[in-house]
């Protein structure tokens, strides 16, 4: 994927740091482009000074490839992305990093402008590996958004990422990695990709759950890491079929259940909360995140 298909994300990190930085002008040269110049010059500096084959992209960044994987998946809008990176100044000083020896890196869902807990020269090396693969980016501090300066790397320092991709899921493979991983059995494939997994069936007489029914029901709502971000365990919650109450994915899990049902509903994020999604704090819940609720069926009325 081209960085400038991720122009306007790129633009709300420039306006930011550059109405930081403008507001404190020098005499005959405004901050930012002095320090502008100076980054880009000391990235230049840096790169001769190593022999680095480094490739400029359209908004300034300069990146290599240290090594290759022809056959890894590519990361796309609403992937999620797993990451090792190593931080540091071009004087070699080591600022930050992912814990590579005890295999705990970072995790991404790339969001486009809603993207967060990354700094905007972090993407733009992430699309430019697939997984498997790693390379570095040489960022100036003007193209860096999202990074907080601080003694060892000043705000208007240049950067290094050096950036190993661990893994790359689209939605159905992270659905379909949990299902695995947790020895689920799929009862029902809806036709809009809602997988439910019946844990207590009722038999066939039992009141169906269709438009125009009032669905009372206890609910744990999850992400597919196990975090919670949502529940109602008192058997209150009640939901009127067709109404739109609720988002598409849980209506639809609904409707493949009957009376005194338990079951685990699994669906993507174009049927939950979407490109944007919801919430704040613990319950926020980010862009493309596929969601998973519990379900038990109290009533149907």
């Amino acid at each position: 994927m081209k960085l400038s298909k991720n122009r306007s994300f790129w633009a709300v990190g420039l306006l930011a740091v550059s109405a930081l930085l403008s507001a404190c002008e020098q005499p005959g040269e405004a901050l930012i482009e002095r320090k502008k110049r100076e980054n880009e010059a000391d990235i230049l500096a840096y790169i001769a000074q190593n022999n680095l084959n480094a490739t400029r992209t359209d908004e300034g960044i300069w990146y290599f490839q240290t090594k290759a994987n022809s056959t890894g998946q590519t990361p796309l809008t609403g992937d999620e992305v797993k990451y090792h990176f190593v931080a540091r100044r071009l004087d070699g000083v080591i600022v930050d990093s992912t814990d590579q020896a005890g295999n705990k890196p970072e995790t991404i869902i790339l969001a486009g402008t809603n993207t967060v807990g990354i700094t905007l020269g972090k993407y733009a090396g992430i699309l430019k590996l697939k997984q498997g693969e790693e390379g570095a980016v040489l960022v100036p501090a003007y193209l860096d958004g999202g990074r907080n300066g601080n003694l060892v790397l000043p705000q208007y320092s240049p950067v290094r990422y050096d950036l190993k991709i661990v893994s790359v899921r689209n939605q159905n493979q992270q659905i379909q990695d949990y299902i695995r991983a947790n020895n689920l059995t799929v009862t029902t494939l809806t036709t809009d990709s809602v997988r439910v997994i019946k844990t207590l069936t009722q038999p066939a007489d039992s009141m169906a759950i269709v438009t125009g029914k009032t669905v009372t029901m206890k609910y744990v709502g999850k992400r597919l890491n196990g975090t919670t971000f949502d529940s109602n365990t008192a058997g209150t919650f009640k939901v009127q079929i067709g109404t739109k109450q609720v988002v598409p994915g849980f209506e639809s899990g609904l409707t493949a259940l009957r009376a005194g049902e338990k079951a685990t509903i699994i669906f993507p994020s174009s049927l939950g909360y979407g490109t944007t999604g919801t919430g704040s704090g613990a319950n926020r819940i980010l862009p493309y995140t596929p969601l998973l609720f519990e379900l038990e069926i109290v009533k149907v009325e």
